[in-house]
């Protein structure tokens, strides 16, 4: 049950509203956008929500199960905030929105209406759709653990410990060429070993796709570079002589962890684990000799 804010009985009944949205939308990388329809800007909890930054709501579907509801939120690209090399490069994915009803005349109280958190988003010429998803993706994450004889932390969490930002586990460079929109040729600053590359990732650094993150297939040393077999199509290409930051990788095994990484006490899979041969095996019947299976 929402609480109404102190005052605002008196507000709707007294037949004339005044009343206006507002929604703060948060990106993973932290930057903040406050937008309200209001014609004017809205100060709230000591937020500037501008008018300029126009968002139109179309109605939550929001239920009283555990299942999600849905909203969106579309706008003009640039006009609204929104670039569309920004979303290309995935920086709003998972942004989580909330949305606000706000007095006005009195905008420092306001009702909390939902939350919710990019999964989609849909773009037609100049216009961006954000498809939200009103439940905490984390209310559907899988509680628990697999047995597995891999590792199932991620490179560089907290559960498996690596500091990536060592220089012994990355290399800077910058773009020669872009092959395709899925390779890369690059000159790196120092040697590096091009098989512990594979499950890396390659980040740009300067340019037009700063902030672009895509895994690596494979690489390898060529004469006219090094060149960087990518996972997933580029949504943005760099341009020439754009800088990147080339991350090694790690395909979760117990010896990778220990050698490449020194990091075994962290290891977060179980490398004895016997294998399905074990649970078929058994005493023979054909050569009962007395000595080991």
């Amino acid at each position: 049950m929402k609480v109404l804010p102190l005052g605002w009985r008196d507000a709707i009944q007294a037949g004339v509203t005044h009343f206006a949205h507002a929604w703060r939308l948060t990106r993973q990388d932290g930057l903040v956008l406050c937008a309200t329809n209001h014609d004017q800007d809205l100060t709230v909890g000591g937020q500037l929500f501008r008018a300029s930054q126009a968002l139109l709501e179309s109605p939550a579907d929001q239920t009283m199960s555990l299942s999600p509801g849905h909203a969106a939120l579309s706008g003009a690209l640039d006009l609204a905030g929104v670039r569309e090399a920004d979303i290309a490069l995935g920086l709003w994915d998972q942004a989580r929105v909330e949305a606000y009803l706000v007095d006005w005349l009195n905008p420092e109280h306001a009702l909390p209406l939902w939350t919710g958190y990019v999964q989609a988003i849909a773009q037609q010429d100049a216009h961006f759709e954000f498809q939200i998803q009103t439940l905490d993706p984390a209310l559907n994450r899988t509680i628990g653990r697999l047995y597995s004889r891999s590792c199932d932390a991620d490179l560089g969490d907290a559960r498996c410990g690596v500091n990536l930002a060592l220089p012994a586990y990355g290399v800077d460079g910058h773009v020669l060429a872009v092959l395709s929109d899925r390779a890369l040729r690059l000159a790196i600053s120092a040697p590096v070993d091009v098989l512990a590359l594979t499950g890396g990732a390659v980040q740009v650094t300067t340019g037009p796709a700063t902030g672009l993150h895509i895994g690596v297939g494979v690489a390898a040393q060529m004469a006219g570079g090094l060149d960087v077999q990518l996972l997933t199509p580029m949504p943005l290409a760099p341009d020439l002589g754009d800088g990147v930051h080339l991350q090694i990788g790690c395909d979760k095994q117990f010896a990778t962890c220990r050698d490449r990484f020194a990091n075994s006490l962290n290891f977060r899979g179980m490398p004895t684990l016997p294998g399905d041969e074990a649970a078929l095996a058994g005493p023979s019947a054909t050569d009962n000799s007395g000595g080991k299976r």
